[in-house]
């Protein structure tokens, strides 16, 4: 039997009471559960991760999960890619899962090239909606397109189609890359990546499409010699329509900066910011916030705690930077999504390897509206794992995807974990307080004590008498 190890870190790294997970093998899922201790965040509050499932799929070569997204059917979507099964390479792998976590189908897509998933969305009545690049090998030189596959929630292809950029000819030599997706509020979707131009710079490309894949428009931006939309979950429609994209810019004299661009419907760029420092900065994803600030989680090197820290910005909806907070340790930490919670906090995933117990292990963290950890935890084993996508259930359940090197393979399998954090009364907290019998005893006990003092008194004044 293999053996998997799961690690709560909540400030600090507790390695008493782990407790382990068995797995079948061949089919490479939980079959047992064992709950995992916790440690204090506080004098008043104790965080408790209870792992509600976990799964582990994959083949005998790399497995990657890379966005995860909710069905209103029930269950859950993943997209990645896969070199276990397919065609050859890397192919799309598109894996739908009950809510329990049992496969329901799983498909491949792609041709003997390089071919990966980014991010899939459920669009219209439970379809769903990949953004993906794919490799164009009957062009006179081989590169790669921007792919979008639309199939039903049954697993049916509705239809998929292959876009380039406005300055890819027959004789391009370098392709187009396809990254982030959203669904529009009419049904459109829109598409977001990074296309190659004559002077084999890059731009930010972003385009829309109906909702049987007819594109509308498109439009590129440029600031400096490479400007790239490179992440899943990097595009967003605004409240009014609008969208906005996060991306990152640089050239030979620049290092990388995150650039923010708000566009409006049809693409026409309303401003633009850019954040960084002298050192390497590059986002991994952006949500609008309930008030309409905007939330950029990235990443970098240029300042923190050292080596690479999780970094996450808020904007008003004007791009102008409200503040910016870090997040990590000395060694290579990195997040990879993230989501506002209801209380207007947020939720962010990614890998840490600061806190892990091995080569890198899923990092959860929760702030507040200001950036203020809540609490953070690691999840993980001593070969190496790591968190690319989130969905959040409410009431502290979440559902990760990433991958996981669990039996020390080489290769990675796909890892899809629920979870459920709550809150609790900590021992030291729950020491400190007057249970009610105590708190009835000291109220009883003066008055008895009076009582029987004037008893006395007055018994003794009676005999004088």
């Amino acid at each position: 039997m293999k053996i998997f190890i799961l690690i709560l870190v909540i400030h600090s790294i507790i390695f008493s009471n782990i407790y382990l997970l068995t797995f079948n093998f061949q089919e490479k899922e939980s079959k047992s559960l064992f709950l995992i201790n916790s440690s204090t965040f506080s004098l008043s509050n104790q965080f408790i991760l209870k792992d509600i499932w976990n799964k582990t799929i994959g083949g005998d070569q790399i497995d990657v999960a890379r966005s995860i997204t909710r069905s209103k059917l029930g269950g859950y979507a993943i997209t990645g890619w896969t070199n276990s099964s397919g065609k050859g390479n890397y192919d799309i792998y598109v894996l739908r899962i009950s809510d329990n976590g049992t496969i329901i189908w799983n498909q491949t897509f792609g041709s003997t090239g390089e071919d990966q998933g980014y991010q899939i969305i459920e669009s219209g009545p439970s379809n769903f909606a990949i953004s993906s690049t794919f490799m164009n090998e009957t062009a006179l030189f081989p590169n790669s397109d921007f792919l979008v596959i639309k199939m039903l929630d049954n697993g049916t292809l509705m239809w998929n189609r292959t876009y380039s950029g406005p300055e890819q000819t027959s004789t391009s030599m370098v392709g187009d890359l396809g990254r982030s997706i959203v669904e529009c509020s009419n049904g459109d979707l829109a598409l977001a990546g990074v296309t190659v131009t004559n002077t084999g710079h890059s731009d930010v490309w972003l385009f829309r499409v109906s909702p049987l894949g007819i594109k509308k428009w498109e439009r590129t931006y440029h600031n400096l010699d490479i400007d790239r939309c490179y992440t899943p979950h990097s595009l967003i429609e605004c409240s009014n329509g609008d969208f906005a994209i996060a991306c990152y810019t640089y050239n030979s004299t620049k290092s990388n900066d995150v650039w923010l661009i708000r566009t409006d419907q049809f693409g026409n760029p309303k401003w633009n910011k850019t954040f960084g420092s002298d050192g390497y900065e590059r986002p991994e994803a952006l949500i609008e916030c309930q008030n309409g600030d905007f939330a950029i989680i990235g990443n970098t090197k240029g300042f923190g705690a050292g080596g690479q820290d999780a970094w996450l910005i808020r904007t008003d909806p004007f791009g102008n930077q409200l503040w910016n907070k870090t997040y990590g340790g000395i060694e290579e930490d990195k997040a990879s999504q993230i989501v506002e919670m209801l209380d207007g906090g947020f939720t962010i995933v990614g890998t840490t390897h600061s806190f892990d117990i091995g080569q890198g292990d899923g990092w959860i963290i929760r702030t507040d509206s200001f950036g203020n950890v809540i609490w953070n935890l690691t999840i993980g084993t001593i070969n190496g794992d790591g968190l690319n996508s989130l969905v959040s259930l409410g009431n502290g359940s979440y559902v990760l995807a990433g991958i996981t090197h669990e039996f020390g393979e080489v290769l990675s399998d796909i890892w899809i974990i629920k979870i459920q954090v709550s809150e609790a009364e900590s021992d030291s907290y729950a020491n400190n307080l007057i249970k009610g019998y105590e708190l009835l005893i000291l109220i009883i006990t003066p008055i008895l004590l009076i009582s029987i003092i004037y008893y006395r008194m007055t018994k003794k004044n009676k005999i004088i008498q």
